[in-house]
């Protein structure tokens, strides 16, 4: 089948994708479409990588299919679709709006320096509106690394920053491991799986608990149990009941907030009192949100270790997103930690946009002539970026970078991952067409054969 192609080499210094999910000149999406809903259900909208590799040198070419198809996987015709192709930093994008004819288009992309490339395809209305497919915009996207082992983090450690997290450390040395623990009845299908779970409170800081569901298989020896601790995503939820066999699996709500609660508790504090709590005391590095946070992940490790079934030799840690960060910190601050997983990590490189590139998320600060808006807050933020901690890891991490991300872009994934030590393990898998997303596939199966009875190495 004949292609049309689209060739634009962008000329631009270290680079990451506009944020904006969707055509930068769509201020509104479309509800209608000059086709029944039905129809327009049932098609796909595709940009697929049309090399095996994910990782390219500076100026050699990226290429990308985009297509629109219907149910019997023939190209749609005579619809509007917007083909965003960009560099990454926001100010070279290329918008080409077009009516499908048939043919799906061949997107060849080069960078001159490292970076994150991507291309989006946006289904538009006939007023060149974004359309939405159920409750999103009707879109993909795909992308590529060039040259990644060069991003470097877009600022220096502080001095003082292994002497803060020490101090920190000792304050909550200073607390007693204290636990109150509650089974919990397992219901349905895991009613009789073989497990104790226990809702655990832990005292921590400030008065604030580590607050999790913890589960155990019925019978387990002593010392006989690998241990997983499990993190949460940005948000605010009650902890799951992670049930694994030969593990004891712990996994922590983010806010030392009740479990179990209906989901109106949730969305209570979701929009009251944990309401943007990402930004909250940004500008103190001794009162910042995540301080308390990553006291109660190392919190959290404390009390496995004292469960008499744990094998004092495996200490998993895993995460998703927010939940990948406090992955990071527990992996670096606590030495015991033999395995972390984190995919996509966020709390990574915020100062970035120094250097031109998005910072991860929160992005806790804005720039402007190349200067940090709020200059504190771009000093406490150093104190909180997982470019800094990965320096003090050595246990063998495993990371993932979704090159369709616009949260934990891949390029402040990277900055993070270029900084674990040499002498460290380190395992990193590009998801080329993925949004952010938790998958860890290569960390998982690892984990998984060391409940299987292996080790960690």
């Amino acid at each position: 089948m004949k292609r049309n192609v689209l060739q634009i080499t962008f000329l631009t210094a270290f680079s990451i994708f506009f944020l904006y999910a969707g055509c930068c000149f769509a201020a509104e999406v479309s509800d209608t479409a000059d086709v029944p809903r039905a129809v327009l259900e049932s098609w796909t909208l595709s940009v697929t990588p049309l090399q095996e590799k994910n990782i390219y040198k500076v100026g050699e070419k990226a290429s990308f299919q985009v297509a629109l198809l219907d149910p019997a996987k023939t190209p749609v015709t005579g619809q509007r679709i917007c083909y965003t192709i960009s560099s990454g930093d926001g100010r070279l994008q290329k918008n080409i709006v077009t009516k499908t004819d048939g043919k799906p288009y061949l997107c060849e992309v080069a960078l001159d320096a490292p970076g994150w490339i991507r291309v989006l395809a946006t289904l538009l209305d006939e007023n060149g509106k974004p359309l939405m497919k159920g409750r999103k915009i009707f879109s993909a996207g795909a992308g590529a690394m060039v040259e990644p082992e060069k991003i470097r983090a877009g600022c220096d450690e502080p001095a003082d920053f292994k002497k803060f997290w020490d101090d920190q450390k000792a304050l909550l040395a200073g607390i007693p491991v204290k636990a109150v623990r509650t089974e919990v009845p397992l219901r349905g299908r895991h009613a009789a799986a073989g497990f104790k779970c226990y809702d655990v409170k832990v005292d921590c800081v400030d008065k604030v608990p580590v607050s999790g569901y913890l589960s155990i298989p019925v019978g387990a020896k002593p010392k006989s149990l690998p241990a997983v601790i499990s993190f949460h995503g940005a948000g605010v939820a009650s902890a799951g009941k992670p049930l694994r066999n030969n593990a004891i699996s712990f996994d922590v709500n983010a806010h030392g907030i009740l479990n179990g609660q209906p989901q109106e508790y949730y969305n209570h504090l979701y929009a009251n009192e944990l309401r943007a709590y990402f930004h909250r005391n940004k500008n103190d590095r001794e009162k910042f949100y995540f301080r308390n946070m990553y006291l109660r992940v190392l919190r959290a490790l404390d009390y496995v270790k004292t469960l008499p079934e744990w094998d004092g030799r495996n200490l998993i840690v895993f995460g998703f997103s927010q939940g990948g960060a406090q992955a990071i910190v527990a992996a670096a601050l606590d030495p015991q930690v033999s395995l972390c997983l984190a995919a996509a990590p966020a709390m990574c490189d915020h100062s970035g946009n120094l250097l031109g590139r998005q910072s991860g998320w929160p992005r806790l600060f804005a720039v402007k002539d190349g200067k940090p808006l709020d200059a504190k807050v771009a000093e406490v933020s150093k104190y909180y970026d997982n470019v800094n901690f990965t320096k003090y890891i050595k246990a063998p991490v495993y990371m993932t970078a979704c090159m369709n991300d616009t949260a934990c872009v891949p390029t402040s994934v990277y900055a993070a991952f270029n900084n674990l030590p040499a002498a460290t393990e380190k395992h990193m898998t590009i998801l080329p067409a993925s949004g952010h997303v938790h998958r860890n596939p290569l960390g998982y199966k690892v984990m998984d054969e060391i409940l299987r009875g292996g080790t960690s190495k």
